[in-house]
C-alpha cells in the first residue's frame, strides 16, 4: 500500500492500481527531469515532443502551480492523475485555463486566435492569416453564446457537450501525450477464447476473399511433396542410402520449382489474362507473392539438396583409404560438382539481397544487381541437370519473348516533359505518351531513367487517365536512393537541368488489381498516402467517362484518403474538387479525407470542433478547401464500414487498397465483418 495527498494536502492510501499508476508517473517524470529531479520547460517540450516553443509554455505554466519556474514531482503528479482520472469537466477545464492567457477566467477573442495559432503550429498545419482569422471568428461566435465578447467555462463546455464523440475522444486521449505505458487488464481464459474465435474468423475470411490463392499454395505444395516423394523412391529402388534419397527428392522439386518460378514474373501474359472474361478467377493479385514464395521453397531445396550429399559423401569417408581429401577433390573436378557449388554460391547471393531488409535500407540496387544472377543461375543448372530444359523450355520461351519485347520497347526513348518535385518527397513525372503505349486506369509501368542509372527498371502507377491519349502521369514517391535521386533533379531549375534530363524508358502497361474496380457495383478505394496513385488514374477516368455519358455499373464510389501530411493533399486535390463540383460525379462520388499524422493532446478535440465550426460556416474544408470535412483522427474503420453497409443493405461492395501492409490487416478483417469483397494493390 502507497500513499499520496489528496486536494486538502491529507495522506490517503492507494489500492494496487493506483500504486501502479503513480509508479509509471514517477518513471515517467525520472525520464524528463533528468539528475536535478526537477523539470524545466525545455525539458518538458522535449520530454513530451512538443513542436511550438509558446504552446509547450503554456503547458508548463499549467503545471508549475507555484510558478517556480521548474516542476517537481508532486506538481508532475498532481497534473497526470487529472489527465489519468479526472472528470470530463476536470479536463475540459485544463483545455479551457490553456486558452485563457491572462488567467482571468474568460477566453477573449486574441486568445482564441493565438492559441489556434500556436496548435495549428504544434500539429505542423499551414494556412494563410486570413483563414486563421476566419477560423477564429466562426469558433468564436460559436461558443460566445450571450454575446458578451468573451467566452466562460460554462459557454466553453456547452460548445465541446454539444460535439460528444469529440468530447469522448479529448477525455479518453488526454493524457496519451504524456507517453505512460497502457494498462490493460486481461483474463487469460477470455482471451484465449476470443484468439481462437478470431483465428476462426480470420481463416473464413480469407478463404473467402481468397480462394484462388489458397488453392494454388495447396496444389503448388501438393506437387512439391508428389515431386519430393518421386525422388525419393526413385534412389530407393537404387537402393541408395537415406541422405541421397533425401538430396535427390529435394533435385526433383528444384526441377519443379526452377520452371515455375519463371511463370510469376511472366507480366505481359499475366496482364493479358487479367483482361479476360476468366480473369477475376485466377489469383493474379499475388504474382510477386507467389514469385518469392517459390523463391524461398526452392533456396530451401537447394540447401537440403547440398547437405544430402554433404552427409552421404562424409558417410563413406575412410581414414586409410577415401580420405575427405580424396572424396571432395574428386567431386569438385566432375562437372557435376562444380556447377552444384556454383549454384549455390549464386543461390546464396541471390537469396541473401532479395530479402525485404536490403529494400528497406534503401539498397535497391544490391537487390536489382544481384537478382541478374538469375542468368547465370539458369545457364548453371542446365550444366548440372541437362534434362532440366524440359521442365524449363516452355515458361522458358514464354520469358524470353517477354524479355524481347521489353527489349524493344526499351529501345524507344519517350520524352520526359516535366519533372516537378512535390512535397512529402514526391516527384510527379509527364511526359510523352508513346504510340505503342495503351493502357488501362490503375495499372502500372516500369520506368528507366538513364541520368539516374543506366540499368535500374522501378514500377510505378499511371496516375492520369486513358482517355488522355497525348500525355502519361506518373506520381513518384522518394523511398530509395534511385526515387531520391529523381527528387534531387527535379529540384533543380530546368535551364540548369543536364540536357539529358528529358530522356527516359518506359516498359508495359501491366495490370493490377485497382483495375477490376470497374467490375464493382459499390467499390470503396482506400489508399493511404502516395497509395492514392491507382485510385488517382481510376476517378480520372471515370469522371471522363461520366462526362461522355458512357454506361457504367457503379452506382456508389466511396473514395477514402488518408495521409500524415498537409501539404500531401496538395498532389490531387484539384481532381478532388472536380469530381465534388462536376455534375456527372458530384452524386456519385463520396470523399473522406483523413489526416492521421496529429498527435492527441490537449487542445485535439478544440480544434478539430473550430474546424468544424469553420466547414458549417463556409460549406469548404479549412486545410483543404474542399466539401468534404478533413477528419483529424484516423478513421474509425467498423463505424465507416457499418454506414456504408447500412447505406447498401443487400448489395456487393468491394474495398479496394493501396497502402502500407499493416493497415491491410485490419482492413481485410473489417471488411470480412461486413460481407464486403477485399483487394489490395501489390508490387
Amino acid at each position: 500500500m502507497a500513499m499520496t495527498k489528496n486536494d486538502t494536502g491529507t495522506i490517503v492510501k492507494l489500492g494496487r492500481d493506483a500504486i501502479s499508476q503513480l509508479r509509471d508517473i514517477e518513471t515517467r517524470f525520472k525520464v524528463i527531469a533528468g539528475e536535478d529531479g526537477k523539470i524545466d520547460q525545455a525539458e518538458l517540450q522535449a520530454g513530451l515532443g512538443l513542436h511550438d516553443a509558446e504552446y509547450a509554455a503554456r503547458i508548463f505554466g499549467l503545471i508549475d502551480r507555484d510558478g517556480s519556474g521548474t516542476v517537481t514531482l508532486w506538481e508532475f503528479i498532481d497534473f497526470a492523475q487529472i489527465l489519468l482520472t479526472g472528470s470530463p469537466d476536470e479536463k475540459l477545464r485544463i483545455v479551457f485555463d490553456l486558452h485563457d492567457l491572462n488567467g482571468d477566467g474568460t477566453i477573449d477573442k486574441a486568445e482564441l486566435t493565438h492559441i489556434l495559432d500556436r496548435s495549428l503550429n504544434e500539429h505542423h498545419l499551414d494556412i494563410p492569416p486570413h483563414k486563421l482569422d476566419a477560423l477564429s471568428e466562426a469558433m468564436f461566435q460559436k461558443v460566445d453564446a450571450d454575446g458578451s465578447k468573451s467566452i466562460t467555462f460554462g459557454e466553453f463546455k456547452a460548445c465541446i457537450d454539444s460535439h460528444p464523440a469529440l468530447k469522448e475522444q479529448m477525455v479518453a486521449n488526454s493524457a496519451t501525450w504524456l507517453r505512460l505505458p497502457e494498462r490493460i487488464e486481461r483474463d487469460r481464459r477470455r482471451q484465449h477464447g476470443r484468439l481462437l474465435h478470431n483465428l476462426t474468423e480470420g481463416a473464413i475470411r480469407l478463404w473467402e476473399n481468397e480462394r484462388p490463392w489458397l488453392v494454388l499454395l495447396v496444389l503448388y505444395f501438393a506437387a512439391n511433396a508428389w515431386m519430393f516423394r518421386g525422388g525419393v523412391l526413385a534412389e530407393i529402388q537404387l537402393g541408395s542410402d537415406l541422405f541421397t534419397q533425401i538430396a535427390q527428392g529435394a533435385a526433383a522439386c528444384l526441377k519443379l520449382n526452377g520452371a515455375i518460378i519463371l511463370i510469376a514474373m511472366l507480366r505481359h501474359s499475366l496482364t493479358f489474362l487479367r483482361r479476360t472474361w476468366f480473369g477475376p478467377f485466377l489469383p493474379l493479385d499475388h504474382a510477386i507473392a507467389f514469385h518469392k514464395i517459390v523463391g524461398h521453397v526452392t533456396f530451401l531445396c537447394a540447401v537440403i539438396h547440398v547437405g544430402g550429399y554433404i552427409g552421404a559423401y562424409e558417410s563413406i569417408i575412410d581414414p586409410d583409404f577415401f580420405t575427405r581429401d580424396v572424396v571432395y577433390g574428386e567431386l569438385f573436378k566432375s562437372r557435376v560438382g562444380w556447377t552444384g557449388l556454383t549454384l549455390i554460391g549464386l543461390f546464396l547471393v541471390m537469396w541473401i539481397f532479395s530479402l525485404r531488409f536490403v529494400r528497406d535500407k534503401g539498397l535497391f540496387d544490391l537487390f536489382y544487381i544481384t537478382h541478374q544472377l538469375y542468368w547465370l543461375w539458369f545457364a548453371f543448372f542446365l550444366l548440372h541437370v541437362p534434362g532440366f530444359w524440359m521442365w524449363v523450355v516452355g515458361p522458358g520461351a514464354l520469358y524470353l519473348i517477354e524479355r524481347g519485347i521489353r527489349l524493344v520497347h526499351g529501345l524507344k526513348t519517350t520524352d520526359l516533359q516535366q519533372a516537378d518535385a512535390l512535397s512529402s518527397n514526391v516527384t510527379r513525372l509527364r511526359m510523352t505518351r508513346p504510340d505503342w503505349f495503351h493502357y488501362q486506369p490503375g495499372e502500372y509501368v516500369f520506368l528507366k531513367h538513364p541520368m539516374i542509372s543506366s540499368f535500374e527498371w522501378h514500377p510505378f502507377t499511371a496516375t492520369s487517365n486513358p482517355e488522355e491519349t497525348e500525355m502519361l502521369e506518373l506520381h513518384v514517391r522518394g523511398v530509395g536512393n534511385w526515387t531520391h535521386k529523381l527528387h534531387d533533379l527535379a529540384q533543380q531549375p530546368v535551364p540548369e537541368r543536364p540536357a539529358a534530363w528529358t530522356r527516359v524508358y518506359l516498359d508495359g502497361p501491366y495490370g493490377s488489381p485497382a483495375s477490376d474496380i470497374f467490375d464493382s457495383k459499390i467499390p470503396v478505394l482506400i489508399g493511404a498516402g502516395i497509395g492514392v496513385t491507382p485510385f488517382a488514374s481510376i476517378l480520372r477516368s471515370i469522371l471522363h467517362q461520366r462526362q461522355q455519358g458512357a454506361a457504367s455499373q457503379m452506382q456508389r464510389i466511396y473514395f477514402i484518403w488518408m495521409n500524415r501530411d498537409q501539404k500531401a493533399f496538395e498532389w490531387f486535390v484539384d481532381l478532388m474538387a472536380q469530381l465534388e463540383e462536376d455534375p456527372a460525379t458530384r452524386d456519385v462520388i463520396e470523399i473522406q479525407v483523413y489526416l492521421t499524422g496529429l498527435r492527441a493532446e490537449l487542445t485535439s478535440a478544440s480544434l478539430t470542433v473550430a474546424m468544424e465550426v469553420y466547414h458549417q460556416e463556409t460549406g469548404r474544408d479549412l486545410l483543404t478547401g474542399l466539401h468534404a470535412p478533413t477528419r483529424l483522427s484516423r478513421p474509425d474503420w467498423q463505424s465507416v464500414f457499418k454506414s456504408i453497409r447500412q447505406a447498401h443493405p443487400d448489395q456487393a461492395v468491394d474495398v479496394f487498397y493501396c497502402g502500407p501492409e499493416g493497415l491491410s490487416r485490419v482492413l481485410l478483417r473489417e471488411a470480412g465483418r461486413f460481407d464486403f469483397g477485399y483487394k489490395k494493390e501489390n508490387f
